[in-house]
């Protein structure tokens, strides 16, 4: 306070005596009577002032050289952000800070302390990091508390020094069931000065939105840790076949999944495995191969990917070889992949959630799981208002909506025969000019899009068109089916469901003062 009023008058002041009973400061003029005499109140942290002589008796034209070079301390940045942000852990970045100070409090600072007044405001506020490893059972205790359900686990070492940390919040865990059953899970490095991982486990809902599922601190990426983490996600989300991990090739994590969900299906990212193939790629164009490798990966027959193959051999031998010998088609391909993986082939939409939290990894513990919270509570809030903005008819969640409708244009034109009429078998002519099968019963068509990706190709949509049309009245139709709209796709495209997995709500521990 004394700091900032010196620098808001123009005036330089010496400080006599400060400990923690009393501050006396004065006017660096040694004629100058200004001066200020503060004691503390008993045994409180507050202190009172006892003597104050207001007015300078000397000139500010003298102090001014000496003022000007002043520079501002980490402290006086500290006061100024947290009476600009009231509240906010998330402040300006240091480059901006500079400028805001200089403007409010005509003071000149350097960016080394713009960035520590900003860690120590955070630190004002949340802790200290050494506060945060002190206090985080009582943290993890309240988490749990204001959002039930809550899975969290903390793991110190032999000397009782944190080493790992886990949170599985009971709102994500629940609406996981409505969610497609794929788990992406990747880890970035903490830039805090204390070192170890962030790892992220999330879902993608229906209109391609990260859906969180669990985070953690780890002290790197190794056996030991990977072990920890599944043993704990195990404890929110299951074992189970319909299971689908998508992550890097990194090998513990590969031994971890395999050990702890031995019925999930595991698959490698093909973003990753693309970079590594296009390193083995010789006397090409490596951007070329990359995009190339890439649509192996996405072909829906086994027919286009043999030919797509065997071209890819014969063009880039030696990146074709670094692919049959050190990776398996069944966790890249998707039409050797056993399970359901949907649109998600690669683990990078995990990555652009560590760059949201790119500032956050500079904090300390508590205001990063604070921030992290926060952040999931913000999007949850959005996209529960989302899937209630539309209106009843709306079945389907806005992305398929808006897709079939597209679709919907083309697929009314194409030719359609009646193959059988008791199982809704149709053959249609695609605008390829080729033949396809589809069937509205098994939901499924020889082109393979809608086996995939479990909403309609143009073929299945051309069926569909052709059954509501009911140009024969029904004869000879099965009785016990009536096929509806949304009904053709999966229930995890159904807006019900959507808005399910955001219905409840997610809250960040209060501060310790309430």
């Amino acid at each position: 306070m004394v700091d900032r009023a010196a620098f808001a008058e123009c005036y330089h002041y010496i400080t006599k005596k400060s400990d923690r009973n009393r501050l006396v400061v004065r006017c660096s003029q040694p004629n100058c009577k200004w001066g200020l005499r503060a004691a503390r109140i008993g045994e409180t942290e507050i202190f009172s002032i006892r003597s104050y002589t207001k007015m300078h008796t000397c000139l500010r034209s003298s102090q001014s050289n000496s003022n000007d070079k002043r520079r501002g301390s980490a402290e006086l940045v500290s006061a100024f952000l947290i009476e600009q942000y009231p509240g906010d852990i998330e402040t300006p970045t240091p480059k901006v800070i500079t400028g805001l100070v200089k403007f409010h409090l005509g003071v000149m600072i350097s960016y080394s302390t713009a960035l520590h007044g900003k860690n120590l405001a955070a630190c004002e506020r949340r802790g200290s990091p050494e506060d945060s490893y002190k206090m985080m059972n009582c943290h993890l205790h309240m988490v749990e508390q204001v959002n039930p359900g809550t899975k969290t686990c903390l793991k110190l070492d032999e000397a009782g020094k944190f080493k790992y940390l886990f949170i599985a919040l009971g709102a994500c865990i629940e609406g996981f069931t409505v969610m497609r059953k794929v788990i992406i899970v990747d880890a970035t490095w903490l830039k805090n000065g204390y070192g170890g991982v962030l790892v992220f486990a999330k879902a993608q809902d229906p209109n391609l939105h990260h859906y969180p599922l669990a985070f953690a601190v780890l002290d790197g990426e190794n056996h030991a840790s990977w072990t920890w983490f599944f043993e704990n996600l195990k404890r929110a989300i299951p074992d189970s076949s319909e299971l689908v991990f998508m992550t890097d090739r990194n090998q513990s994590l590969i031994f971890a999944i395999g050990n702890l969900y031995p019925q999930a299906h595991h698959g490698h990212c093909l973003w990753h495995l693309k970079e590594n193939v296009k390193g083995h790629a010789c006397n090409v164009n490596r951007d070329v191969v990359g995009h190339r490798f890439m649509e192996l990966g996405k072909y829906y027959t086994v027919a286009d990917f043999n030919a797509a193959y065997e071209s890819f051999k014969r063009r880039y031998p030696s990146a074709w070889q670094y692919v049959e010998e050190h990776t398996e088609k069944d966790k890249w391909a998707r039409v050797f992949f056993s399970r359901d993986r949907y649109n998600l082939d690669t683990s990078n939409s995990v990555e652009s959630m560590n760059n949201v939290f790119k500032e956050a990894r500079r904090w300390a513990l508590i205001p990063m799981l604070d921030c992290i919270i926060r952040t999931f509570s913000d999007w949850f809030n959005q996209h529960r208002k989302d899937a209630a903005s539309g209106s009843l008819e709306t079945k389907l969640v806005p992305l398929v909506e808006n897709y079939l409708h597209d679709l919907w244009a083309v697929a009314r034109t194409l030719p359609v025969r009646e193959l059988n009429s008791y199982e809704l078998e149709y053959e249609i002519t695609g605008n390829d000019g080729n033949m396809y099968l589809a069937s509205l019963v098994t939901k499924s068509c020889s082109c393979k899009v809608w086996d995939y990706e479990k909403f309609p190709c143009m073929h299945g949509l051309a069926a569909y068109i052709y059954y509501t049309n009911d140009v024969d009245g029904g004869v000879g139709r099965r009785r016990d089916i009536h096929i509806v709209y949304h009904e053709l796709c999966s229930r995890y495209y159904w807006t019900e469901m959507w808005a399910l997995a955001y219905s409840r709500m997610l809250y960040v521990v209060p501060d310790r003062s309430s």
